[in-house]
């Protein structure tokens, strides 16, 4: 079968955030955490006019980036459009700390196929009482910090199906949401789930439990009840996965008009959105940290014959 292109092509704007493979190369396990201000560098976007400079200097940072995002957007085709990415790890997981116990070889050769060993269960792996913390962590930050850095609260938040996301997305934004009137209501998307292998850690749990736990949280469109996706005998490849982020990434490009997007995803997951975005350079987030991304995506000028139809 031949390979099907891409429609969208998505490419991470340069300088705006700290280089995050550099931050991993200095820090324990390559794993980069929270930054501060989320990593954007302090700036003025140069290609604002003299008195728009000179009215921003006074502000903080993220309000002269997101002032910047808008002037982008504006500016754009409409075939281009700019977004920011909050990609958040979930905290640490019960299977994390069982590979950490026994070893990544022992892991990965024999209990990472099991449902867990007799005290200790890790299908759709929960968070630890550390995850938790991590994920209450990130609470505070966007409770307390962000407010005081002029960081904005994600207009729309989407999240992977596996319970550690959904628990580390909810201790995360609820009480900053609340404490905007803003009701949180993340897009629960199958295709943000981690790469699929034989691993029963990313085995997902079925629709009601998702519903039953989290009600507020909205169910994409096409899930079906139990877990259709995850297989003991097949593993998506390196490619397979990243093809798999990019046809999320234009869903979201195609259909989210907000400029403010944070996904809360996992360790590969994260790894795949950014090659999808042309990376070269890999690096690790660490559990319950997240980053922040610039990114342009482009999709082919629609022809006179196609518009009539989109």
């Amino acid at each position: 079968m031949e390979k099907q292109e891409p429609f969208w092509k998505f490419q991470l704007v340069p300088d705006i955030f700290v280089d995050y493979y550099e931050v991993a190369s200095q820090s324990p396990g390559w794993k980069v955490a929270t930054q501060p201000n989320l990593g954007l560098i302090d700036q003025l976007y140069g290609e604002s006019d003299a008195l728009t400079q000179w009215q921003e200097q006074d502000k903080k940072a993220w309000e002269r980036f997101a002032a910047y995002v808008n002037r982008l957007n504006a500016r754009s085709p409409k075939h281009v459009s700019y977004k920011v990415l909050y990609l958040t790890r979930h905290g640490h997981g019960v299977h994390n700390e069982y590979k950490s116990k026994v070893g990544k070889e022992a892991w990965d050769d024999y209990w990472a196929r099991l449902e867990g060993d007799g005290s200790v269960y890790w299908v759709d792996a929960w968070l630890t009482a550390t995850g938790m913390q991590q994920a209450r962590d990130l609470g505070q930050f966007w409770t307390d910090v962000a407010p005081a850095q002029k960081i904005p609260l994600p207009e729309t938040v989407y999240t992977s199906p596996l319970a550690r996301c959904l628990h580390t997305t909810k201790l995360m934004f609820s009480r900053a949401f609340a404490k905007q009137g803003r009701r949180l209501a993340p897009l629960v998307k199958e295709g943000l789930r981690e790469r699929l292998t034989d691993h029963t850690c990313d085995k997902r749990s079925s629709v009601s439990w998702i519903n039953r736990y989290y009600p507020s949280f909205l169910i994409e469109d096409g899930f079906s009840e139990e877990d259709q996706l995850w297989s003991p005998f097949l593993s998506e490849t390196t490619e397979e996965h990243v093809v798999r982020k990019q046809g999320v990434l234009e869903n979201i490009f195609e259909r989210d008009p907000n400029p403010i997007i944070a996904l809360t995803i996992h360790a590969h997951a994260i790894g795949a959105i950014l090659r999808a975005c042309g990376a070269e350079k890999e690096f690790h987030v660490q559990e319950g940290s997240t980053i922040a991304l610039l990114v342009r995506g482009e999709r082919p000028p629609l022809r006179r014959h196609e518009a009539m139809y989109y």
